[in-house]
């Protein structure tokens, strides 16, 4: 950024400038969306418990984290600063809300994800059979897993 260009100095910022923040702003948005569609498609699949939906979704999730941060190159404060600036009012509001939606949608998935541990914890204890503790594992000093309260075996 020239000094003549700097949000401080009072000058008009370029047509270009402007451009090249709404089109930032966009590529956020239609991100955001995507990842908004993925997580929508991960509560699905939890909630049928397909197993193959829950992996799809999570490598397209993985991809999607690897583009953002592709999209989050390192720049300048002034230049965030003048993109800020230059987006138009409707676009900020539309980001805002999509980022509140995607909140709400990682906190279902979050609490979808808890659900179907306990779920599989239940299953898991149910096909062992009834000669295991079915206290939650926890490691030992010697790192070896074993049930909570449960007393180790003799060798």
């Amino acid at each position: 950024m020239t000094p003549g260009n700097s949000p401080l100095s009072g000058s008009t910022p370029s047509a270009d400038a402007g451009t090249r923040a709404d089109e930032s702003a966009l590529a956020r948005l239609a991100w955001m969306g995507k990842l908004e569609a993925s997580l929508v498609g991960s509560h699905k699949a939890l909630l049928a418990l397909d197993l193959a939906g829950i992996e799809q979704r999570t490598v397209e999730q993985i991809g999607l984290i690897r583009e953002f941060a592709a999209m989050r190159r390192p720049r300048e404060p002034e230049d965030e600063a003048l993109d800020r600036a230059l987006r138009t009012p409707t676009l900020e509001k539309e980001l805002r809300r999509s980022g509140t939606r995607i909140l709400d949608a990682v906190r279902v998935q979050a609490a979808l994800l808890a659900r179907a541990q306990s779920k599989l914890r239940v299953l898991a204890n149910l096909l062992a059979g009834p000669s295991v503790d079915y206290g939650r594992l926890v490691l030992t000093n010697g790192g070896e897993p074993r049930a909570r309260n449960a007393k180790k075996a003799w060798k």
